[in-house]
């Protein structure tokens, strides 16, 4: 299972990390993996590509972490609509595949 935990604070999304494989199907053929890395990765690549903003994040087989807690609120508030989206696409992802994915959002 992939366990996605997104940390907020007041109403703004400040960091997410994401753990582990869905394990739906084996590695190469499993959909429901493919879908969470993509929406993922295409999260971070707007921030640093689209957004020009540096930020902390770590990345390797099974693991993405993000954090904008070093981040200016002017830089928070600009990766918003990026963060939400990215909040709603996986929570979708969890309604049909909750035995593959949780994710949570906790208050910091």
């Amino acid at each position: 299972m992939t366990s996605v935990s997104f940390k907020k604070k007041y109403e703004y999304l400040i960091a997410f990390k994401i753990e582990g494989h869905a394990g739906f199907k084996e590695e190469g053929e499993d959909i429901v993996c493919s879908a969470i890395s993509m929406i993922s990765q295409t999260t971070l690549i707007g921030i640093l590509e689209v957004l020009k903003i540096d930020v902390e994040y770590y990345i390797e087989d099974g693991f993405l972490n993000l954090s904008l807690e070093k981040n200016s609120m002017e830089e928070i508030k600009k990766c918003q609509v990026l963060l939400q989206t990215m909040l709603l696409g996986l929570k979708n992802i969890e309604i049909t595949y909750g035995d593959y994915i949780n994710v949570r959002v906790e208050e910091v």
